[in-house]
């Protein structure tokens, strides 16, 4: 067996059936355009019911956000077209909501809701203008407050979009068929501002692991300073294991002397592993 290193990220699904016409939207009704994202409900709320001002009901949030990866998202409000709605004469308005995404250069959709009858001469909705968007930059999450409307039912809640780049994690990914694997450079790499370059190691799966006995696998690459978004690859020279063992691979991250390679946990308390247990990456 051999195993992705460093990070284990597990995505929540969202529901396998969409909700019912009549219902509010929710989390079940999100069509994900891009692989690896899910929505889950993060918070709801009956603001008639809570006291005003309300922090959830009114939340000062700007109308568009950057990831981790130096992307930006806004929420979008797309009118008209049959594309939209089943049935685009009943539908009035015939609206998608559609989160935005915008790298500097190409924009494109990576998630929508849309419209759709209600099967009282209505239909199930969200309100035209969203309440607001915001980045959880630890979780990477892409919180969204919404209202949704149906039926004359009004209410207001929060969608947690996961599967973005944490804030912490470099991304590294295994793939069986090739004979590299690799990751994104992330936005602040291991909470540093940046990375002059990184150091990949690889050892036998034990418990607990022992990072001294780590062999480095490729060192300060790239050769020059990588960039926020930038694809690194590591060439796969590693020995496959025997059935029954495993490999793991570590990366660290070095920026201005300092190196930084993920965190322990400890009675429930995060810590950064110390970087002078790993053997020393030559290039």
């Amino acid at each position: 067996m051999r195993c992705a290193a460093v990070l284990f990220l597990a995505f929540a699904c969202s529901g396998a059936f969409a909700s019912e016409p009549g219902q509010p939207l929710d989390c079940r009704d999100w069509v994900f355009l891009t692989p690896g994202l899910s929505c889950t409900p993060w918070v709801a709320a009956n603001c008639a019911a809570i006291p005003q001002p309300s922090s959830f009901c009114t939340p000062n949030l700007s109308s568009a956000v950057f990831d981790n990866e130096g992307r930006q998202y806004a929420f979008r409000t797309i009118s008209g077209g049959a594309s939209c709605c089943a049935q685009p004469g009943v539908c009035n308005p015939c609206n998608r909501f559609a989160v935005v995404r915008y790298d500097g250069a190409n924009e494109s959709i990576v998630a929508y809701l849309d419209t759709r009858p209600n099967g009282a001469g209505g239909v199930d909705t969200l309100s035209a203008s969203p309440v607001g968007v915001d980045f959880d930059r630890n979780g990477g999450r892409l919180i969204l407050w919404l209202a949704s409307e149906s039926n004359g039912d009004h209410s207001q809640w929060a969608a947690a979009i996961g599967g973005f780049s944490p804030l912490f994690d470099v991304l590294q990914s295994f793939t069986p068929q090739a004979a590299a694997f690799g990751f994104r450079v992330p936005y602040m790499p291991e909470a540093m501002a940046g990375a002059d370059h990184f150091d990949t190691y690889w050892g036998n799966l034990a418990h607990p692991i022992d990072f001294t006995q780590a062999h480095p696998l490729q060192c300060g690459y790239p050769a020059a300073a990588p960039h926020v978004g930038d694809y690194l690859t590591v060439a796969d020279t590693v020995p496959t294991p025997s059935p029954g063992q495993g490999v793991y691979f570590v990366t660290s991250a070095t920026y201005q002397g300092a190196s930084r390679y993920g965190r322990n946990a400890t009675a429930g308390h995060l810590s950064g592993r110390d970087p002078a247990l790993l053997p020393a990456c030559t290039p």
